[in-house]
Parts: structure tokens; C-alpha cells; sequence
């Protein structure tokens, strides 16, 4: 299948380090499509059809590009466009959006409704259609990255740049210089994943320990001076420190 390339609404939803808002505890009933949509992911992975979530995440961040950006398409319902998705509604576009990339349903057939697209299975003849083989199943770069570069204690800094698409570290680690606390393993680029790339390489993810300091500065509470957090980051993301 064709490569998936980052939409112009992809964008990178920055952290707002001021935000004083509290975090809500309150309960919160899981709805039964919300059960239904997880049930798809995992009948999918389960029947190797994705590898990994990785596309979806992505797709869930176009979600928000395309709300950000106001740039609703016809498949968005019109009792969306006046507020942000919620999450059981944000999963549920995020999974439309790769279904139509595998090419299992087309935006023409979402926006027709299920009822005329469910006329896709069967022909004229009444007999059903042929199975369409849209799995995603790359091929693994077996020589790349085949030995780690860090080990345990060296100094690191996260790279500066993002990429256009769907990455794997926290924008506000940008810059910051951390330690590495241990080699987690060999993992294939999640990134690589989610945009469906046909060919995908094995990285060495890390476990990266940051002073609370170095990540917040002077907007790190007192109470949290002498805190660290741990973080995982994939090698490409990082350089050496002298």
C-alpha cells in the first residue's frame, strides 16, 4: 500500500506549561461505542492488520489538527463543528481516518451513511463481494541501528526540530539535557508505523532521566525541586553531551 504522508492539518499541539487548570477525577461512564472502536483496534492487531496503534494516534492528532484549524470536512457531523470532539468521539474519527488510509471504506461512503455503504458487500448478483487485503505489514530494515549508541549514565540532549507527522517526544522535552537510565530494547520506529511506511527500521529506545529544573526552569514548583522525571525516547531523538 501507498505511503500516508503528514496532512497539512497535522500539527503539533504544544504544551502549555502556565496552565493552572486541576486535573478531573470525577467518574466517567465508558459508552458502549466507545467499547465497540476499542474492540476494532483490536481485532485488527489481533488479525494482523495493524501492527501497532501507532497510525491511530496519529490519525487522533489530525483530529485535532482539523479542529484546530477549523477545516471540516463533509464526514464531520455538523453537531461536532461548534465544540472539540470528545474522547469516545475523537477515537471514533481517528479509526474513520485509517480505515479510508487502508482503504477498507471511502470518505464518499462515510459521508453516504452506513446504510448505503453496507451495499458494497454484497454484488448485484447477491453474491458476496471478494475480501479486500488492505493489512499493513511492512518490511523490516534488519540493518539499521544495529547497536546502541548510549549506555547507562551518558549525558544526552534531545534533539530541537520536529518533523513534519506523528512523533514520539514530548515537545517540551525539546533541548533539554538528560541522563540515560537504561536500554528498554530494540523497538520498530513507531513513527515509521503510523504513516504506514513500507519499510521500517528498529530503534534503540531509552529511558531518559531529566532534572525537574532543567525541563520547567523557573516555573518548577518548590516542592518539585528535587523531583526527576523519567521519559522513553528513541535514539534518533537524542545527541551526546561533552
Amino acid at each position: 500500500m501507498q505511503e500516508v504522508p503528514p496532512k497539512a492539518y497535522h500539527q503539533h499541539i504544544p504544551h502549555n506549561p502556565d496552565d493552572g487548570e486541576t486535573i478531573s477525577t470525577e467518574e466517567v461512564t465508558v459508552g458502549f461505542f466507545e467499547k465497540q472502536i476499542t474492540s476494532i483496534h483490536n481485532l485488527m492487531r489481533a488479525n494482523h492488520q495493524l501492527p501497532s496503534f501507532d497510525s491511530v494516534r496519529r490519525a487522533a492528532e489530525e483530529v485535532d489538527g482539523r479542529f484546530a484549524s477549523k477545516d471540516f470536512a463533509a464526514d464531520i457531523p455538523t453537531f461536532l463543528q461548534g465544540r472539540l470532539p470528545a474522547y469516545g468521539e475523537r477515537r471514533i474519527l481517528a479509526v474513520e481516518t485509517v480505515l479510508c488510509d487502508l482503504g477498507y471504506l471511502t470518505r464518499e461512503e462515510l459521508k453516504a451513511g452506513m446504510e448505503q455503504a453496507s451495499n458494497r458487500e454484497t454484488a448485484v448478483s447477491g453474491a458476496p463481494l471478494p475480501a479486500q487485503d488492505s493489512s499493513y505489514s511492512p518490511e523490516i530494515d534488519p540493518e539499521t541501528y544495529g547497536v546502541p549508541c548510549y549506555r547507562t549514565g551518558d549525558l544526552v540532549q534531545v534533539m530541537t526540530d520536529a518533523k513534519a507527522g506523528h512523533i514520539r517526544t514530548p515537545v517540551y522535552l525539546f533541548g533539554k539535557k538528560g541522563t540515560i537510565a537504561r536500554l528498554q530494547g530494540m523497538y520498530l520506529n513507531p513513527e515509521d508505523l503510523a504513516h504506514f511506511r513500507p519499510r521500517v527500521v528498529k530503534l534503540p529506545l531509552y529511558l531518559v532521566e531529566f532534572e525537574m529544573t532543567e525541563v520547567w526552569g523557573d516555573r518548577c514548583p518548590p516542592r518539585s525541586l528535587k523531583d526527576k522525571l523519567r521519559i522513553e525516547i528513541y535514539e534518533p531523538w537524542l545527541m551526546p553531551v561533552n
